[in-house]
């Protein structure tokens, strides 16, 4: 292929790739997949007599614009990202919790002093089912139960970040006066992260919700 040729495809993916969100590894793949049907069409289109730049035009033309084939796999790409987030939180989950049991003595004492500690902890085991769920509603386990689509699945990753952002403020400003020690410091930060990082994925998510087909 010529270096022409070879340009206008890199173009044309690189273009793709900007309008492609979700977790890297998925899109890393669909994009491989697209490349590799774009190098078959030029195949054929040189085949009809074609050179590499008029071949590499005419395999991107049946292709179709780059929003339009973005927004094929945005379904996709939407359950993928909030399977990736939920499985984010399930794991943070427990490294931020043992942060802020470390700062507690009351749970020592028992589930009620626990709770009495821990405001939040009902809200956190919601947090958990829900995720749970949903997950399970979006990955194999659909063979035997309802199927959540990607719309559902990003309301319910836009109401875990809510929550998660309200859980983590929360406990900041419960223990703000406790700063001066070591576990209490690392506990804030370690919510702060999350925090911002929820953030992030609130922002990603109801962009994403915006353009999923169901």
């Amino acid at each position: 292929m010529n270096p022409s040729g070879q340009a206008r495809l890199e173009a044309y993916l690189f273009d793709l790739a900007r309008r492609l969100p979700g977790p890297r590894r998925r899109r890393t793949r669909i994009l491989t997949e697209l490349r590799d049907g774009l190098d078959h069409a030029m195949a054929d289109h040189r085949a009809d007599g074609l050179g590499d730049d008029s071949a590499a035009a005419a395999a991107i033309a049946r292709f179709g614009a780059p929003q339009a084939v973005a927004d094929a796999f945005m379904d996709e790409l939407a359950t993928a990202y909030t399977r990736h987030v939920l499985f984010w939180y399930l794991v943070t989950g427990p490294l931020v919790g043992l942060c802020w049991l470390s700062t507690l003595h009351p749970w020592r004492s028992g589930p009620v002093a626990l709770l009495m500690a821990i405001p939040v902890l009902p809200v956190v085991a919601l947090a958990v089912v829900t995720a749970v769920s949903t997950l399970a509603t979006t990955g194999r386990l659909t063979r035997w139960l309802p199927e959540a689509g990607p719309r559902r699945a990003l309301v319910t990753t836009i109401a875990l970040a809510s929550l998660v952002m309200a859980v983590d403020t929360t406990l900041i400003v419960l223990h703000l006066r406790l700063l001066a020690e070591p576990v209490v410091v690392l506990a804030v930060i370690a919510s702060l992260v999350r925090a911002g990082a929820s953030g992030v994925v609130l922002r990603r998510a109801v962009a994403l919700r915006r353009v999923v087909r169901r």
